[in-house]
């Protein structure tokens, strides 16, 4: 039966305080990621639950039902500010919207560490970031639409989504690493996007039904991903075009080849990084201010090997992480 505190939803938002008083907070964290029970963020919630049990802290776990829900999710960080918890592990849905909110928590004295996002303000005693290395991850594609149009042709990109800075970063890395692995290959269109499966199929069904012809998409988000691999099972006759997507959501495109690869966010490692640099701050001891965690690139070849199932074998872990 599902635990009614995994995925928030409006409703939750009005019953927090009852929720957020299941246990004591002075050996608790608490963790809001972008959204819950997805490939993406669920093996970190496992990462983060591992290392905490290790030191007998308790994790709450929340999140909005959707990576759009960007005033209910700080609606939820506002409120677990007030039930004193020991720290916050935090992946915004929102740069800006989340900056002013860890700058006044850390200001407090209660350490934050940011996933998956480059917030802002520097790293100190009270605030690191982890998150996954859009260097490398971006150069991963860049290499992989090389290989797949041979060095020549012209793609989309889809899923750019100008509220988050970490989408912004892996746009603008994710061009310079193709002028640098595969300058022949030209961008003749982006798209913005947002968090929505059905705007992202439409973007991407406008591309492939557009008067401008292009070789493959490459979609920044799992969403996007999602939305472009929707649209090319829809097409008729079904399109032969390469998708390349960040952020693992779905297997089964893979291993049909209708996404031909998928750059994957360890997000188990960034979850226990995330826990034991929080710990850490939490005891005032110092930790790296950023760290970055290398991806994986995911292929019909490699989805089922035994070294990537770490990435996908999670167990679904109580709120509280008892």
């Amino acid at each position: 039966m599902p635990n009614f505190c995994l995925r928030l939803t409006p409703l939750l938002l009005a019953v927090i305080p009852f929720a957020a008083g299941c246990h004591s907070q002075s050996d608790a964290i608490a963790v809001i990621p972008r959204t819950t029970a997805t490939p993406l963020w669920e093996p970190m919630h496992q990462g983060i639950v591992e290392t905490a049990r290790q030191d007998k802290i308790s994790v709450y776990w929340n999140a909005p039902p959707n990576e759009a829900y960007v005033e209910q999710q700080m609606e939820l960080y506002a409120t677990l500010q007030r039930r004193h918890y020991r720290g916050f592990i935090l992946s915004p849905d929102e740069t800006l919207a989340a900056r002013t909110a860890v700058q006044e928590t850390i200001e407090r004295g209660v350490p934050v560490v940011i996933v998956d996002d480059e917030l802002g303000p520097p790293p100190s005693p009270r605030l690191s970031y982890v998150r996954n290395d859009e260097a490398a991850g971006t150069m991963l594609a860049a290499q992989t639409i090389s290989r797949l149009l041979h060095g020549k042709g012209s793609i989309a990109i889809i899923g750019i989504i100008p509220r988050s800075e970490a989408s912004l970063t892996r746009e603008d890395a994710f061009e310079k690493a193709l002028t640098q692995v595969a300058p022949s290959i030209h961008i003749s269109i982006r798209r913005f996007g947002d968090t929505f499966i059905t705007h992202q199929q439409q973007i991407a069904q406008e591309v492939l039904t557009g008067s401008e012809p292009v070789d493959a998409i490459v979609a920044l988000s799992g969403i996007a991903t999602r939305g472009a691999y929707y649209a090319k099972l829809a097409s008729e006759p079904r399109s032969k075009i390469a998708i390349v997507g960040f952020d693992q959501d779905l297997l089964m495109p893979l291993e049909t080849g209708d996404v031909d690869a998928i750059i994957a966010q360890d997000t188990r490692t960034i979850g226990r990084i995330a826990m034991r640099n929080l710990d850490a701050e939490i005891h005032q001891e110092t930790v790296p201010g950023i760290t970055l965690v290398s991806p994986i690139l995911l292929t019909r070849d490699n989805v089922q090997a035994p070294s990537n199932q770490p990435l996908f074998s999670y167990s679904i872990f109580r709120w509280s992480g008892s």
